[in-house]
């Protein structure tokens, strides 16, 4: 089991957000998503990270979210830092799944409470329900936690890290306050985390590590040597143009940076269970010479 140390230690470089990969029927492809992962690892990647979203937790029934997670963490085993998540449970269910995941090996478990207003908490049931499922496993949170709860519950000793995807002054708050204490893993990919370059997180869910893992290890090597400019250059040259497309691709952004681009690069097939959009076989052809164009083919 690792320590509390080395888990916040490895929380560094490019984060593999894992998606979830489906058969073209809507069956989970558990071999799809084990060769994201090596695909990630064989990288150099130190961290595998189910998330809500990019695992498309909305569409999985309770018993595949146990699946998917049993699949993570026996290909993964000790290769990586490897972090599960809910799906924005009541507290039963989540101390249920975070004893789950703890008995499986999990090194973090990713909670997310409930968000719509009937059943939104306060600073001080939120501090509660952190505090409850922290007597189970060891935590990440993330997303928008009220800064009075950090402050109720910044002595939790289970309580390791902290993804943060929302408000860069929020973000950078978080961290002033609180980054010797939680490893802060950033969203929104490479332009989000230079912001916060040199004093901010380390890591930061990456966009290529699931499929053309070399733009993500050149981006992090320029960072090791503090080469702000190159690390930027990388970013407009590749993640910028890519961002754009997926803003305009009818099948989304999600559809494109976690499920078409592995298509593309022959690591997983593209689909999605409905009613996410697929991308049609014009649609790939028409992505390859974009990538082609910006030199990632």
């Amino acid at each position: 089991m690792k320590s509390s140390e080395e888990i916040r230690g490895r929380l560094d470089g490019p984060c593999l957000s894992l998606p979830t990969v489906f058969t073209r029927d809507g069956a989970i492809d558990h071999q799809g998503m084990r060769n994201v992962i090596d695909t990630a690892l064989g990288s150099g990647c130190q961290i595998v990270m189910l998330t809500w979203g990019d695992s498309l937790v909305s569409l999985l029934t309770d018993p595949e979210m146990e699946d998917v997670h049993r699949t993570v963490i026996e290909h993964v085993g000790d290769r990586a830092i490897t972090i599960g998540c809910d799906n924005q449970w009541a507290l039963p269910k989540a101390i249920e799944f975070g004893r789950f995941v703890e008995e499986l090996g999990f090194d973090l478990y990713m909670i997310r409470p409930a968000e719509w207003p009937a059943a939104k908490g306060t600073a001080e049931t939120l501090a509660d329900h952190y505090r409850a499922v922290a007597d189970v496993t060891r935590v990440m949170m993330v997303g928008n936690v009220p800064l009075r709860t950090c402050e109720l519950i910044e002595e939790v000793p289970n309580i390791l890290a902290f993804k943060e995807d929302l408000a860069i002054d929020y973000a950078h708050e978080v961290h002033m306050r609180w980054g010797d204490r939680w490893a802060m893993v950033t969203g929104g990919a490479h332009r989000r985390h230079l912001l916060f370059h040199p004093h901010g997180p380390r890591a930061w869910l990456d966009i290529f590590i699931r499929s053309a893992p070399q733009t993500s290890i050149e981006y992090w090597n320029a960072l090791k040597r503090d080469d702000v400019r190159t690390a930027w250059d990388i970013s407009m040259r590749y993640e910028k143009p890519l961002w754009e497309y997926g803003e305009a691709v009818r099948y989304g952004r999600d559809g494109l940076f976690a499920h078409a681009l592995l298509e593309v690069y022959d690591v997983a097939p593209r689909w999605r269970r409905s009613p996410a959009p697929d991308p049609t076989d014009e649609e790939l052809d028409h992505l390859r010479d974009f990538l082609r164009g910006i030199g990632l083919m």
